[in-house]
């Protein structure tokens, strides 16, 4: 049977899609869309067809077309007729069924276009390589001045660094002390020559892979250490309650408050690397009958050196502090975690720093009472030039440049006096106590100020 241009719209109920099938839907929309097409074509052939008359029709006017395709054009056109009957007839049909199927639904409004966000300005900061690091540090730079430790020995005559200072002060020196030299480990065998620095190597080499111990002054091992342990080496200071009270031994003298020319100052040295212990190290000096601090714990956990200090910089991340203190984000001083006013100025608000620097403060000015008062000589500190305390000629409580010199070394110790006097030195000497240990710093200055008849009524020993 022959099928009509009506029949491609005629589908069987099966293949009709269920209402609100909305896949089905789509189905039909398809369906309906391939067949107007195909319709359209057939239009468009039939247009042709009639085209084709017409040119025929010109032609025969002209050029004398000839009778046969007269004929046949003749037979198309009544046929042509016909169909273009049916095509009109089915474009009608196809106005109203698109019509009729069309739905009252109103399609939504396009979509606003997004908003237009501006994209933040993002900073990187160039990477810098840890030589860069490690030039800008105390350890090695020269050039601004920052590497004093290593340049002190280079107007001296003779121009060496003795060995006694030299595994702390020198390249070579720490190499041997470790026994990289292939000399016995554990001590320096000579002088360095003048013009090393810390470099790479004196860090990173076959010893200091598996160091993890340091024996402090105190001779306490603290042992289990990691990376830490190549900082806690030099930083370990070079005395401890022990060598105070060894000094003191020596001297035989009545009673505490008796000046003698044989006892000499004991100087603490670099000792941030034995605050963070504590009393396990004992590098503070800790007054008999009193209990002190150990191991300063941020919660369960134990800082090491390298946990707050980039260890070729040797800068603080300042950063870290903020994941557990809440502060101005910018100076570590302002951190505090006790509510307890230590230094008794009333402010309870202020960084730990600031309670340890009114305490040692108070302890500064005992010991010139005391100086002046007891010993009847007065004392100056200055903090930048060893061995730190001069004798006060002018007793104006300050170390004058013309009093800063190894002729004007103060020379009048009692053992109240070297104790209290050893502290405050210690404390002056560990910029960052606060943060080391801020508990075990400030029990010990309050011990050294009640020892010394400081006034100590105000304060609050944690």
């Amino acid at each position: 049977m022959m099928r009509t241009s009506f029949d491609f719209f005629s589908t069987p109920y099966s293949e009709i899609p269920t209402p609100g099938d909305q896949t089905a839907n789509d189905s039909r929309r398809d369906l309906k869309d391939q067949r107007f097409v195909i319709n359209l074509k057939n239009v468009l052939q039939i247009a042709l067809e009639e085209l084709g008359y017409v040119i025929c029709r010109v032609q025969k006017l002209f050029l004398s077309c000839s009778i046969d395709q007269e004929n046949k054009m003749a037979t198309q056109k009544h046929s042509s007729k016909r169909r273009l009957w049916l095509t009109t007839a089915f474009l009608s049909g196809v106005a109203v069924i698109l019509a009729a199927c069309s739905t009252s639904e109103t399609l939504p409004a396009p979509a606003a276009p997004a908003p237009i966000v501006e994209c933040p300005t993002v900073s990187i900061p160039t990477p810098v390589s840890f030589d860069d690091l490690w030039n800008s540090s105390a350890h090695a730079d020269e050039k601004n001045g920052k590497a004093g430790a290593f340049t002190h020995w280079d107007t001296t005559n003779p121009q060496e660094i003795p060995a006694t200072c030299a595994q702390c002060h020198s390249r070579t020196g720490f190499l041997d002390f470790l026994g990289v030299d292939g000399t016995a480990p554990g001590v320096v065998d000579s002088p360095a020559k003048v013009g090393t620095r810390i470099t790479c190597y004196v860090c990173h080499n076959e010893a200091t892979l598996t160091l993890e111990s340091v024996t402090f002054p105190s001779g306490k091992r603290i042992g289990r250490l990691g990376p830490e342990a190549r900082c806690i080496t030099c930083h370990q200071g070079r005395a401890s309650t022990e060598t105070v009270n060894d000094a003191i031994a020596k001297v035989v003298l009545p009673n505490d408050d008796t000046p003698s020319a044989d006892l000499a100052f004991v100087n603490s040295h670099s000792i941030s690397g034995a605050t963070s212990f504590g009393t396990e190290v004992q590098g503070a000096y800790e007054y008999a009958g009193k209990s002190y601090r150990g191991r300063f714990m941020r919660g369960t956990e134990f800082f090491t050196c390298i946990r707050c200090h980039d260890q070729h910089s040797l800068q603080v991340n300042i950063e870290m502090c903020s994941e557990c203190h809440t502060f101005d984000g910018k100076d570590a001083k302002n951190i505090r975690v006790n509510t307890t006013d230590f230094d008794g100025d009333g402010n309870t608000a202020e960084g730990a720093y600031y309670e340890i620097k009114q305490i040692d403060a108070d302890l500064y000015a005992a010991i010139q009472a005391y100086a002046r008062n007891v010993v009847r000589v007065p004392i100056a500190f200055n903090p930048d030039t060893h061995p730190y305390f001069f004798t006060d000629t002018n007793n104006n409580g300050v170390a004058d440049s013309e009093e800063i010199n190894s002729n004007n070394t103060y020379v009048n110790w009692t053992p109240r006096l070297l104790r209290a006097a050893y502290n405050h030195n210690y404390v002056s000497h560990d910029a960052g106590a606060f943060a080391h240990n801020s508990t075990y710093i400030i029990q010990v200055l309050y011990d050294s100020l009640s020892d010394i008849g400081g006034d100590t009524s105000r304060l609050s020993r944690p």
